[in-house]
């Protein structure tokens, strides 16, 4: 029969998701400040980026300690680059189709590298 590998911490979820919210609104101010009109964007989208990476290194663990540690070292090293460039785009209001691109592209290869190392566990 099929154990699972992968389980969901329901506390530190919660505290991911206040995480994301205080950094997706820090961004959300920023962009505002400067009259950026997709200031409300950038907080959504920080907040998302946020919470899916931050997540996977608080609320995801994998039976495999060392698929754990590489799950929890490849979330940090996506969640540092993503504070960086949403901050980045928050703070110099960089177009918005730029935007979009590159946080679904970052988003996009750090969902994929989640599958590929929880799969690897099975």
């Amino acid at each position: 029969m099929y154990e699972r590998s992968m389980k969901v911490s329901v506390f530190p979820t919660l505290l991911t998701l206040i995480v994301a919210a205080a950094i997706g609104y820090l961004s959300y101010d920023m962009a505002h400040k400067d009259s950026d009109p997709n200031a409300l964007l950038v907080g959504v989208g920080t907040f998302l980026s946020i919470a899916i990476t931050l997540g996977c290194v608080l609320g995801l663990n994998i039976k495999n300690g060392r698929m754990s540690v590489n799950l929890k070292v490849s979330s940090i090293v996506t969640f540092i680059v993503l504070v960086i460039t949403n901050l980045c785009y928050a703070g110099f209001g960089v177009s918005m189709p730029y935007y979009v691109i590159v946080l679904t592209l970052l988003i996009i290869v750090h969902l994929w590298l989640v599958w590929i190392l929880s799969r690897m566990d099975v």
